[in-house]
């Protein structure tokens, strides 16, 4: 019989394999590591990707060799053609673990994917970026991205546990939504659930939502993605607003967006392809445009893809066709 004052030990905090014994392990051995390398005079070498200048860990052994399927946590491209090698500046004595970021082994990152092969095979959409779909077909990619999104990741999806909408044009469709979450099998009330739709009605509405609101939002429920469709439309088409309080509230916007493309992915669309003022002061801070026109035929579509690196000086551009049916209908698996 157990002795009634006896406690019962817990072994949940450190049981083995358990993710807070690991964490242990990998802290205790990061500090006498760094510290030894320290003590003893051997310089760390810094492992970084060349395209986002992520750093990705520092270690004294030479890394000869990475598969090619690795990429970059957080940009997504491929660390057999970006990983770059450095010596590590002067460590900082008091806190000689802050710049392991990762540990020796890279990761792959999980995706955005519109689930459209000659689209994803060309535009690595990864977390922290801002992405602009141009075009009056970017409607249904901005809703098959939707759900794509919310699709766990060992189903190639980017696992994020709901979607942000903020609806600046009253033009989203949740009907299309369901039906591509019909396609993908998904239980439709626990997809509507993880859609959080938001609809502003002026422009100041827009700017305080996006410039103070959101970021709040982001927090409680944990969001991966924020979609910001039709975003100029009221800017372009109401016409009591002054035109340099748009300027004023359009720069405002861009910069609340690049702020939160920190930790979260962020998609606009313009439902307009004619350039205008605003979208040339919204374009410059974009990562990937993907700008969609009609073709020769009616269900012939031109993709423009371009992809800008991270100091936005440098451009490649893509141009595929699709059918209008790519964009509505899901892949059998």
């Amino acid at each position: 019989m157990r002795h009634p004052c006896r406690r019962r030990q817990r072994s949940t905090s450190f049981s083995i394999g358990s993710p807070n014994l690991l964490r242990y392990y990998i802290s205790f051995i990061t500090y006498y590591t760094v510290t030894y390398l320290m003590a003893h005079g051997r310089p760390l070498l810094q492992y970084f990707c060349s395209e986002c200048s992520t750093l990705l860990t520092e270690t004294d052994k030479s890394i000869d060799f990475i598969r090619s399927s690795e990429e970059c946590p957080k940009c997504g491209c491929l660390l057999s053609e970006s990983l770059k090698r450095a010596l590590t500046p002067q460590q900082d004595n008091s806190n000689p673990t802050a710049s392991l970021l990762f540990p020796p082994k890279f990761h792959t990152a999980s995706r955005l994917r519109f689930d459209i092969e000659k689209i994803d095979s060309i535009l690595k959409l990864g977390i922290g970026e801002c992405i602009c779909l141009v075009g009056n077909h970017s409607k249904i990619l901005i809703e098959r991205l939707c759900i794509s999104a919310l699709l766990p990741e060992s189903h190639g999806g980017f696992g994020s546990p709901n979607v942000i909408i903020i609806d600046a044009g009253n033009s989203s469709d949740i009907y299309s939504c369901v039906n591509f979450a019909r396609q993908y099998g998904l239980d439709i009330k626990d997809i509507l659930k993880r859609i959080i739709v938001s609809r502003p009605f002026t422009i100041y509405q827009l700017a305080n939502l996006v410039t103070y609101e959101l970021p709040n939002v982001v927090r409680k429920f944990d969001t991966k993605i924020i979609i910001i469709s039709d975003i100029l439309r009221m800017f372009l088409e109401d016409p009591q607003v002054r035109v340099g309080e748009s300027r004023r509230l359009v720069k405002e916007i861009t910069t609340s967006i690049r702020q939160l493309s920190t930790n979260t992915s962020v998609i606009v669309n313009l439902r307009c392809d004619q350039p205008s003022e605003y979208s040339q002061m919204l374009l410059p801070s974009i990562d990937k445009c993907i700008q969609i026109t009609n073709g020769e035929s009616e269900n012939r579509l031109f993709v423009q893809v371009n992809n800008r690196n991270t100091n936005h000086k440098k451009e490649n551009c893509k141009i595929i066709q699709l059918q209008r049916r790519d964009l509505e209908i899901i892949p059998q698996r």
